[in-house]
C-alpha cells in the first residue's frame, strides 16, 4: 500500500509530467541529436517540439574505459554532439515557471500577481549507448537513473533492477516512470524493479520536488530519465 507521503510524491509526479515533453537522442554516424517532445510518450501533443538552445546546459561523453569528456552548453538547436559515447549525460532546463490565475508563464514568479504555483525546472537525461563495468556507476550530477545489470540482454517482459541516486547518493521514496505511468518507488536502498512492456526504445524517468526559498519559485523540480534499447 502506497503510504500518505507516498500518495503525495505521486500526485506530484503526475501533475508535473503530464504536459510535460520527454528528452530522447537519436543517432545519425558519430554524432548524437538531442530531441525533445511527444515521439516516444504516451501523451498528447507535438512530435518534436523545439527548445531554446540555451535550455542544454551540457553534456559528458563517458567512453569504454570510463573517461568523461565534458562539453559546455548548446548553441544551436537541435543540440548535437559527437563521439564514442559508451554513456551519454546530458542536463536541461527551460529555467522558471509561474503558473497564474490567467495563464503560466516562462519566467519566476517576482512581481507577477494571482500566482497560483511556481516552480524551476531541472532535468537530465543518460543514454546508454554500449554496456561497460562503468555503466553501474552514477556519474553523480544531481538525480539519476542507474540499472544495476546489463540492460541491453534483457527483452519485453523482463524486470530491470534500477538506482535512484542524488549526488550519487541512493534515496528513498522516489516515483519511477515507464510508458507514462509510474510502475514503482525506490526502496530504502534507492532500488526498483521495473517491468519492460515492450522492446525497442526504453525511457524511463524519476521525478521529485523539493522546496525553494529564494523568492523566484516555490519548489525546484527534478526530472531524471535514462534511454537504452532492447531487442524488438
Amino acid at each position: 500500500m502506497v503510504s500518505m507521503r507516498g500518495l503525495l510524491i505521486l500526485l506530484a509526479f503526475v501533475t508535473t509530467t503530464a504536459g510535460s515533453h520527454e528528452l530522447w537522442f537519436e543517432k545519425e554516424a558519430n554524432t548524437y541529436i538531442l530531441y525533445q517532445g511527444h515521439r516516444h510518450s504516451s501523451h498528447r501533443g507535438a512530435a518534436w517540439v523545439p527548445y531554446a538552445p540555451g535550455s542544454v546546459k551540457g553534456f559528458v561523453c563517458i567512453d569504454d574505459d570510463g573517461v568523461a569528456q565534458r562539453f559546455g552548453p548548446a548553441q544551436a538547436y537541435p543540440a548535437k554532439i559527437s563521439g564514442d559515447c559508451a554513456t551519454l549525460y546530458t542536463t536541461f532546463s527551460t529555467g522558471f515557471w509561474t503558473q497564474t490565475a490567467w495563464e503560466t508563464k516562462n519566467q519566476a514568479k517576482t512581481g507577477l500577481s494571482g500566482v497560483i504555483k511556481s516552480w524551476y525546472s531541472a532535468e537530465s537525461l543518460k543514454r546508454i549507448e554500449r554496456w561497460t563495468t562503468h555503466s553501474l556507476k552514477p556519474i553523480g550530477l544531481g538525480l539519476e537513473i542507474t540499472p544495476m545489470s546489463n540492460p541491453f540482454l534483457l527483452k519485453a517482459g523482463d524486470k530491470l533492477i534500477v538506482l535512484i541516486t542524488e549526488g550519487a547518493q541512493p534515496v528513498a521514496g522516489i516515483p519511477v516512470a515507464y510508458a507514462g505511468e509510474v510502475r514503482g518507488f525506490s526502496g530504502a536502498d534507492g532500488k526498483v524493479a521495473i517491468r519492460l512492456r515492450q522492446g525497442g526504445l526504453q525511457l524511463l524517468a524519476a521525478s521529485f520536488e523539493s522546496p525553494l526559498t529564494d523568492g523566484q519559485a516555490d519548489v525546484a523540480i527534478h526530472t531524471a530519465s535514462i534511454q537504452f534499447e532492447i531487442e524488438k
